[in-house]
């Protein structure tokens, strides 16, 4: 796989077993080396694989609950791949700091066209970059959707056939509990069909963490929904914009952030760069303001001030293996158009490429 091609597209169709037994099928190679990589997260954790297998079962019947067409997913995903589900599903109950990632979103009233766009890049950690799977599917009874996703396992963003987006950032909490996986609410969200109920989607009430969840409708409605465990703040634009990285924006959440932790326990102090990016992206997109375009969120996203630790995040040589990061995809979405613009690895070394809905 080369810089500028480098991941699969996949196209995939029926029930959500069936939908998960292609997508298995298909990326077998990529599940096997996924899991190899989650194992080895859960011996630095200090757990065996059995202790990590029981563990994630705590979380099973809060999901069966929330979502039973994401099991049933999994489900089809572990036959088609050969993988047990339990084994599967250890995947989306790690809770590891992931997704250090800077999301944009615009309306009418600031570009220069009247669209709609949600751009995002993806930090992750620079193994998952050759398990990137861009999937098109068409669930039944469901809307429609393009996503980016992990191994065609763990949905990480993208539109809906009615005009819906999800992009998703992390945020660190202090009250993580036994609950709905927060790598698991981005499929809920492109299956809702109004903006309403894909805002319900993100806070599942019996959730155990969860990401800030970035949703925008092809109307121009802008939301982050700022979550913890145990609650939650909307943020809305207001004004036709709004910037988020890894740090809450709203004072009523500032008593859930917690410090981000390697697998030693030490703090990785990754605050500062956090509200360097969210400032250096407001400042830029403010500058194009009234004229936004696609162009120009490409442009923010291939910033390097603070590099590594930039909008467009490079591998920081000094921080242990299992806690680096690089953006793996840039991706800016174009929810009036229901399209998406893709660059596979760092935006400054990569082509954007247009996939439509």
């Amino acid at each position: 796989m080369t810089q500028k091609s480098g991941f699969r597209v996949l196209e995939v169709s029926g029930s959500h077993n069936e939908i998960g037994f292609k997508l298995g099928s298909q990326c077998k190679d990529l599940a096997e080396s996924m899991m190899k990589d989650t194992r080895v997260r859960v011996e630095a954790a200090g757990l065996t694989w059995e202790e990590a297998v029981q563990g994630a079962q705590k979380h099973l019947p809060y999901v069966e609950q929330y979502d039973p067409e994401c099991v049933e997913w999994v489900h089809g995903y572990a036959e088609g791949s050969g993988i047990r589900f339990e084994d599967l599903f250890v995947y989306f109950c790690q809770d590891t700091a992931k997704g250090l990632c800077t999301d944009i979103a615009v309306n009418s009233e600031v570009t220069s066209d009247g669209s709609v766009l949600s751009a995002h890049t993806e930090d992750w950690h620079p193994l998952d970059e050759k398990h990137l799977v861009l999937v098109e599917g068409k669930p039944e009874g469901e809307p429609a959707f393009l996503a980016m996703t992990i191994g065609g396992l763990q949905i990480d963003c993208g539109l809906n056939s009615v005009g819906i987006s999800v992009t998703q950032n992390l945020l660190i909490q202090n009250d993580i509990r036994i609950g709905v996986p927060k790598e698991l609410v981005a499929r809920k969200i492109l299956a809702s069909k109004t903006i309403g109920d894909a805002m319900r989607a993100t806070v599942p009430e019996k959730r155990g963490s969860s990401y800030n969840n970035n949703l925008c409708d092809s109307s121009g409605e802008i939301y982050s929904i700022e979550g913890s465990a145990t609650d939650f703040d909307v943020l809305y634009a207001s004004e036709g914009y709004l910037v988020h990285t890894n740090h809450y924006l709203s004072p009523k959440m500032w008593r859930y952030e917690d410090a981000f932790q390697d697998t030693h326990g030490k703090s990785l102090r990754t605050e500062a760069d956090s509200i360097l990016r969210y400032n250096r992206a407001l400042r830029l997109l403010k500058k194009e303001l009234g004229h936004v375009t696609v162009s120009s969120l490409m442009e923010i996203q291939r910033d390097h001030v603070n590099h590594p630790n930039s909008i467009c995040r490079h591998v920081d040589e000094s921080s242990p293996p299992l806690n680096q990061w690089k953006t793996i995809f840039s991706i800016i979405i174009d929810i009036t158009h229901l399209k998406a613009l893709i660059c596979y690895g760092n935006p400054c070394l990569g082509e954007y490429k247009e996939y439509k809905l």
